[in-house]
């Protein structure tokens, strides 16, 4: 299929989360289980092109991995689990091997996103328990400590971070989107690069809820913060995407786009004025806004990144045709009456995505996503027809 860069089918169990290093030359994935794998691009983000088996193999969790996040910083990886232990995972190129350092994150119930700050010198673990841990390392203890957030009603789904290291923004089950300060004193500046003081004025207290969102309505499964620090996306279960502006003259300023199809479950910015969007349609939708890096840019809906061509039928034997219509009626919940041929590449729900950045870290031309039906697939924007040009902050 000539429709992207690379497809291909990693893991008949799925895959729940994905990350990748630094130069791509790596790649970790956790198969719907509790052991995370490591894979060998070999240079290439082509699927077909890695190595067949994988390279390292982390199985120190117990329960199903939930979360993997790759510091570009520091390269540590970062595993979260149902488990409710995070480990912070070192590479020991003596030994080829990857060595973890649990985390104490004293949560009671399940973790369930975890992500590195820009700087990787500290984390956020979201969980079921209605709390953020943010944690640092001590040097004095040789430990991972957190410091916790205590904000939230109910489950919280996802975390980013501001570019600035200070600020997190979450999502929750209690339909709310919240910016957090997460400044710690010991580890960042007081000074106001972003300038962010006139608008946050308690933005150096931890823990303080700097801006809440509650146009959602619903669940808030995913939030994104776009690399300028001054706008956010986040996604909630009534198959919305909202796109917050942080202004000078007021609180920031939201706009709602409302989808025809199913919920979204991950959201990414491209650029500051690009962004992707992909869940349960199991095909990821473009953004662009207008008036791209102004006050008040309009969002709209550009198009899918998968165009869905129509596949040749070929005849179905009669157990073949029995089979997808209990696999429509199982999975997708359609009557057992009529096979629905799916034209998407991905089969099932995508549940994880990640933007290759350039250099600047400011543009992604190209993003792999990843989903329960075992798929990665990378696509490559121009090759879906897009103009990078419109893509990219003027």
């Amino acid at each position: 299929d000539n429709r992207t860069m690379s497809c291909k089918r990693i893991s008949k169990a799925g895959v729940s989360c994905m990350t990748w290093n630094k130069d791509f030359s790596m790649v970790a994935i956790s198969p719907n289980n509790e052991s995370v794998l490591i894979y060998k691009t070999n240079g290439s983000k082509d699927v077909s092109k890695w190595n067949k088996k994988p390279a390292y193999v982390l199985s120190e969790h117990s329960e199903v991995v939930s979360s993997i996040d790759w510091s570009h910083a520091t390269n540590f990886l970062l595993t979260c689990s149902h488990d409710r232990n995070a480990y912070v995972w070192r590479f020991n190129a003596k030994e080829d091997k990857w060595t973890p350092s649990l985390v104490i994150l004293r949560i009671q119930r399940a973790a369930t996103m975890c992500r590195w700050s820009p700087l990787g010198n500290k984390f956020g673990v979201t969980s079921s328990a209605k709390v953020v841990p943010i944690c640092h390392y001590e040097e004095k203890h040789k430990w991972w400590v957190a410091r916790t957030i205590k904000k939230h009603k109910s489950t919280v789904l996802s975390l980013a971070w501001c570019p600035n290291n200070k600020f997190i923004v979450t999502g929750s089950t209690d339909y709310r989107c919240r910016i957090i300060s997460a400044f710690m004193p010991e580890l960042d500046s007081k000074e106001d690069e972003f300038g962010f003081g006139e608008i946050f004025p308690k933005q150096h207290e931890f823990g303080e809820v700097l801006a809440e969102f509650n146009q959602a309505k619903a669940w808030v499964h995913d939030v994104a913060w776009a690399p300028s620090g001054f706008r956010l996306a986040f996604t909630g279960h009534g198959s919305t995407i909202h796109f917050a502006q942080i202004t000078a003259d007021g609180p920031p300023e939201v706009q709602t786009l409302r989808h025809n199809g199913l919920p979204y479950v991950s959201v990414e910015f491209l650029s500051n004025k690009t962004v992707v969007a992909s869940g349960f349609d199991q095909n990821p939708n473009l953004f662009i806004a207008s008036n791209g890096t102004g006050a008040d840019p309009e969002w709209s809906y550009k198009g899918k990144l998968d165009k869905e061509k129509k596949k040749e039928s070929k005849k179905k034997t009669k157990f073949s045709a029995a089979a997808s219509l209990f696999e429509s009626a199982s999975q997708r919940g359609q009557k057992a009456t009529k096979v629905q041929n799916i034209l998407t590449l991905h089969r099932n729900t995508i549940m994880s995505m990640f933007p290759f950045f350039d250099e600047e870290g400011e543009f992604s031309p190209e993003i792999a996503t990843a989903g329960i039906g075992g798929f990665i697939t990378c696509w490559k924007l121009k090759d879906q027809g897009y103009d990078l040009k419109q893509l990219r902050d003027e």
